[in-house]
């Protein structure tokens, strides 16, 4: 059997597979091989190394390889892989600064943290506990 030509899924199996195992080095090194013979990887390896870089608290590296991402395939990766470099930028305080917005959009869970925060019911018995009261009193 002759060898196969590597494809973009070849090559993401590969370096998705470096980075879970902590392998960043090389992961970065087979990066550069792929793009040495003339081939870019793929938006879901990109996200991978975000999203390694952002769980590992290192937002600039993150942050460049997001930039790089969006240059190379003219969108970022999905919000899975980004919603930890989010979280990041929003601890430190610099996702204005960085302009995150900008580069891939608005949280799309911003909503549903609003709504925790301050939209939020009481439904435990503790919370309840006078609420029949008031009731009976109406009924009275």
């Amino acid at each position: 059997s002759a060898a196969q030509t590597p494809r973009a899924y070849s090559d993401r199996l590969v370096l998705q597979m470096l980075v879970a195992n902590n392998r960043l080095p090389r992961a970065l090194k087979f990066k550069q091989s792929v793009e040495e013979q003339g081939r870019n990887i793929d938006i879901a390896s990109y996200g991978s190394l975000i999203q390694y870089y952002s769980r590992h608290n290192q937002l600039g590296s993150a942050v460049l390889l997001l930039k790089e991402c969006i240059q190379t395939h003219g969108a970022p990766p999905s919000e899975a892989f980004l919603s930890q470099l989010r979280t990041l930028c929003k601890q430190n305080n610099v996702d204005n600064v960085i302009g995150l917005q900008g580069m891939i959009g608005k949280d799309p869970v911003d909503w549903l943290k609003h709504g925790e925060r301050y939209l939020k019911r009481e439904s435990s018995k503790k919370g309840r506990r006078h609420v029949q009261f008031a009731q009976n009193r109406i009924l009275a």
